[in-house]
């Protein structure tokens, strides 16, 4: 009988963690979309979004079935670089490793909502990694800056 009851309760508490990963946007839509955060004086640079070897002015991630896809991505030096969160879960973009300053998508972890995008300028050169905090290390990503 307790094994039962410890049973139980480990269920409840798994679907409590699974039900804090739901949508609970109740502002309307009007969250973060757009959001863009340039590079500043020495730092790394600001994000954007891509396709692997993109040779335009940027790139496009998309965040859907806990994954930043594509995963790894090519680009010049200035391009934007676009997250879009394409799920009702939420997400985030916080750099792990790289030249330059920090980088995270606005409202911290679990800040962007379904629909918002984040745009990202990386000006120096080099390999930046970076997570969603609410799913690493399974939701992981890398940025080549040539």
């Amino acid at each position: 009988m307790k094994k039962w009851i410890a049973l139980l309760l480990a269920c409840l508490s798994l679907g409590l963690v699974f039900a804090g990963c739901g949508d609970d946007d109740d502002d309307g839509g009007s969250g973060s979309n757009g959001t863009e955060q340039p590079a500043g004086e020495g730092e790394g640079g600001s994000q954007e979004s891509g396709k692997p070897e993109n040779t335009g002015s940027g790139a496009q991630v998309s965040m859907a079935d806990i994954q930043f896809q594509p995963a790894e991505i090519k680009v010049k030096a200035g391009d934007t670089v676009t997250f879009t969160n394409n799920e009702s879960v939420p997400h985030d973009v916080h750099k792990t490793s790289g030249p330059g300053a920090n980088f995270e998508s606005p409202g911290g972890v679990g800040g962007m909502q379904g629909g918002d995008t984040f745009k990202l300028t990386l000006d120096e050169p080099g390999t930046y990694e970076y997570v969603c905090k609410v799913h690493a290390p399974g939701m992981a990503g890398q940025i080549e800056v040539k």
